[in-house]
């Protein structure tokens, strides 16, 4: 379907990602303010994987609907609703409670649940993925928990379980939030995604990960070894889950028995997060952003000494500092990283002003 440029006005540039970029919108017809995702280069192509996806996606609560879609020149772009916050920038302002983040974790494992019945590995789970649809942040639990309030966004790196020409060898997702078998480079499965969400959560409750204190390499692919190296070490360990209910670590466990090929038992997982949101009296209500402590007294907390230990006793640590300010290293990496441009937007009013 070829989308008349004249429908929409462009109002500003909200975003971008390593291949695309995001800009608020306004329909023309309806004064609809809506999010406009378009290529960064002509030709790149990614946009329609993603868009293929969504329709496969359609009416699943908490992922987002695909208004419109179409190109201007060269290059795809689509149109969905306009969300408000995602949970890096909410999370860099104040500290998420426990029953917050075990409430985002419930909700976007039911996400999950839905992508993963319908075949589809997303693989890049990460804060920035994840957005609030309202736009209250002081939200009971209960709230957090209601279908479509939390929405899990961008597929442009999603791929279909078992597809023959799934990549092998080429790490795919974030620095940061990757599975530990995306850094080896082998094929992902379901149980990928859930381990990236797992450190979405440890990221969320600590405000930092381990492997976030590695001093910046020469190379990007030093980095994916190195940071490997670190999640392999801590996964197995009681680094990651101290500071949550003993069903995080049987969560964390419960992932390491998964093959790539094996469908989670979400029921089971469903159960655990329950039974940790359970503890504890609800009837308060439980804030996404409860906590005024500032970020600098939160990486203070009570969990920096183990790992410090932890992390001296790792092979090869001549490679591995802790900075007094800590050292933000997250990359996303896509398959074409190589061919990926910018352009200017100053002067950018309509679909008809982007040229390439």
């Amino acid at each position: 379907m070829q989308l008349q440029n004249s429908n929409y006005k462009i109002l500003s540039n909200i975003g971008s990602g390593s291949g695309h970029q995001v800009f608020k919108v306004q329909n023309n017809q309806s004064s609809r303010i809506l999010a406009l995702k378009i290529e960064k280069i002509p030709s790149l192509g990614q946009l329609e994987g993603e868009i293929q996806r969504l329709q496969e996606l359609e009416g699943v609560k908490g992922i987002p609907q695909l208004i419109d879609f179409g190109k201007t020149k060269d290059s795809n772009y689509i149109i969905t609703p306009l969300l408000k916050r995602n949970l890096s920038e909410i999370a860099k302002e104040s500290v998420l409670s426990l029953q917050s983040t075990l409430a985002i974790g419930l909700s976007i494992i039911e996400i999950l649940e839905q992508v993963h019945k319908k075949g589809i590995l997303h693989l890049d789970i990460k804060p920035e993925n994840i957005m609030i649809s309202q736009p209250q942040i002081n939200v009971p639990v209960d709230q957090i928990l209601r279908p479509g309030f939390i929405q899990l966004i961008d597929f442009g790196l999603s791929q279909k379980f078992g597809l023959k020409t799934f990549l092998n060898k080429v790490f795919i997702g974030s620095l940061r939030y990757a599975s530990r078998q995306a850094h080896r480079g082998g094929q992902l499965g379901f149980k990928d995604d859930l381990e990236s969400l797992l450190y979405v959560l440890v990221y969320l409750r600590n405000q930092k990960l381990p492997w976030q204190s590695l001093k910046q390499l020469q190379s990007q692919q030093l980095e994916i070894k190195k940071i490997g190296e670190m999640k392999e070490a801590v996964f197995t360990t009681t680094v990651l889950s101290q500071r949550f209910p003993p069903e995080f670590s049987q969560f964390k466990s419960y992932i390491e028995t998964l093959t790539q090929q094996t469908m989670p038992d979400y029921e089971y997982i469903k159960n655990l997060f329950r039974s940790m949101l359970s503890v504890g009296d609800r009837s308060q209500s439980s804030k996404l952003a409860s906590s005024s402590q500032s970020l600098k007294e939160t990486k203070q907390n009570k969990n920096s000494e183990q790992i410090l230990m932890f992390l001296s006793n790792l092979p090869n640590n001549d490679s591995i500092v802790i900075p007094e300010d800590q050292i933000d290293i997250e990359t996303s990496i896509v398959f074409i990283s190589d061919l990926i441009t910018s352009y200017t937007t100053s002067s950018i009013k309509s679909i008809n002003d982007i040229k390439y």
